[in-house]
């Protein structure tokens, strides 16, 4: 059977926007850029894009903007059981979904990456807070939420601290060092 992974994206893209309303977090901006990142690691890695792409948007479905909540701590397993019926009901086979649901659940690197294209959901995830345009956004985004000025500076360096140490390939990381440098300095 053939899939129209393009139908798929389009479907995987309005659930998240959809939960993300729902939610009000996280910001679609972030989503973005971990989108494009994660397209560039799937060529480099030569994985399959479509998967990688289906496996970023649906990876927040479930998600709270209380650092502290239950669901935000557990989102990547409440998110992956969340998109089970959506990845049966697009027709997507068992060994796709598989690697979907392990790429979500894995983000965090809290469980082990199953797959190449879990390593990579991983990184375009990760990479999207040690950019400055990503730290910039998240920063915005606490300032929305009423967090108070030196309180949103402590979270985003802590945030950007935590996923540069998940980062794992070798040109994410290289990617973002001035980034990291430049993060640092702004929020310490």
């Amino acid at each position: 059977m053939i899939l129209n992974w393009k139908l798929i994206i389009k479907k995987s893209k309005a659930l998240m926007e959809k939960q993300t309303k729902l939610n009000k977090s996280p910001p679609l901006q972030l989503t973005k850029i971990a989108i494009e990142k994660g397209k560039d690691l799937s060529k480099s890695h030569k994985v399959d894009k479509n998967l990688v792409i289906v496996s970023l948007y649906l990876a927040h479905t479930i998600f709270n903007q209380q650092k502290s909540s239950k669901i935000r701590k557990e989102h990547p397993k409440l998110s992956s059981n969340f998109v089970k019926p959506y990845l049966n009901e697009w027709k997507i086979p068992i060994k796709e979904q598989k690697i979907i649901l392990n790429s979500i659940e894995a983000h965090h690197g809290s469980i082990k990456t199953e797959t190449k294209i879990a390593e990579v959901v991983k990184n375009a995830e990760c990479f999207k807070f040690v950019t400055i345009e990503g730290s910039l956004i998240y920063f915005h985004e606490l300032g929305k939420r009423g967090t108070n000025y030196k309180e949103a500076k402590k979270l985003v360096l802590e945030k950007a601290n935590e996923k540069y140490k998940l980062l794992t390939f070798k040109e994410c990381i290289k990617d973002v060092e001035e980034q990291m440098k430049v993060i640092n300095h702004i929020f310490k």
